[in-house]
């Protein structure tokens, strides 16, 4: 028996794009990149600002929702939506909706992980949601303050605190 012979292995040297144009002089410094991006996020304000309304509405909605048979489905929609009003009001210095916002994304973590549902507990947290992103309480107020430490006594009823 003589042993086939093999054909050489062709070995083929692939250019990468993106390292050579990284290396390459131009483009923009750190700062410049930054300036920019922040000068982006800036022009855009007004419409997310406007749009964190229309998300806490779609939270209500969401909320009054099945909570039974699909009951997960509602929470994931729940926290889906309430993560967005978190990113977008943290990015806009909104602190006290943003702290809403993460304290019903909290609520809801314990809640999908297997705890049974308060939903009177949720519903304050979209309550207090829907009056700091449509401006009936001003998130500088102390009526924000005071809705703020309702969700924190809320939430502190069922989410562990972790030291």
């Amino acid at each position: 028996m003589t042993a086939a012979k093999t054909p050489l292995a062709k070995v083929f040297k692939v250019e990468n794009r993106l390292a050579k144009l990284a290396r390459s002089p131009g483009g923009k410094t750190v700062e410049e990149a930054v300036t920019s991006a922040e000068q982006r996020i800036e022009s855009v304000r007004e419409r997310c600002v406007a749009a964190l309304a229309l998300k806490a509405e779609q939270l209500a909605e969401t909320a009054a929702g099945d909570r039974d048979a699909l009951a997960s489905e509602t929470l994931d929609g729940l926290y889906n939506i309430s993560n967005a009003i978190f990113g977008v009001a943290g990015v806009y210095g909104l602190e006290a909706l943003a702290e809403a916002a993460c304290s019903l994304c909290d609520l809801l973590h314990g809640f999908r992980n297997g705890e049974t549902v308060n939903w009177s507990a949720v519903d304050v947290h979209v309550d207090g949601i829907r009056l700091l992103a449509t401006g009936r309480v001003d998130g500088a107020s102390e009526g924000a303050a005071s809705v703020l430490e309702g969700l924190r006594r809320v939430r502190a009823r069922f989410v562990p605190v972790v030291i």
